[in-house]
């Protein structure tokens, strides 16, 4: 299943120029990028509602993790460094979001064994999608 809204190429490079973390591990086998929540990005619906329920916080924007490499612990690591750049940064939280729909279990269960709140869900019947958001105080 895909989990991912799909980017081209130019809105993947326009994304990471956005984001202030970007991080792989083995030859991007796992790639976490992310940015603040105040960053130039004004159409982002993920951004948005968090930034009406959440301040001060450091926003993941995307972990991927290859199939090949799932089970390795490299989400976790990942989950681990951006936590330690955001404190280092200044930010007191962590914010993301978790498909509902499609739900995406495995997801909502590593966030959670992670130590992250669920803060509220939205759905995006435009998208036929809808998301639970999650943040974390560091």
């Amino acid at each position: 299943m895909h989990w991912l809204a799909p980017l081209d190429r130019a809105q993947l490079e326009w994304v990471l120029s956005v984001s202030t973390y970007k991080r792989q591990i083995d030859e991007a086998k796992a790639v976490l990028f992310g940015y603040p929540h105040d960053a130039d990005y004004p159409d982002h619906k993920n951004l948005i509602w968090l930034n009406r329920h959440a301040s001060n916080f450091f926003y993941i924007d995307r972990i991927i993790v290859d199939t090949s490499a799932q089970g390795l612990g490299y989400g976790k690591l990942l989950y681990q460094d951006v936590e330690a750049f955001a404190r280092q940064s200044g930010y007191s939280h962590i914010a993301c979001e978790v498909n509902t729909k499609p739900n995406n279990p495995t997801s909502h269960a590593f966030h959670l064994a992670m130590d992250y709140v669920a803060i509220g869900d939205q759905d995006y019947p435009d998208y036929d999608a809808a998301v639970r958001y999650y943040k974390k105080a560091i």
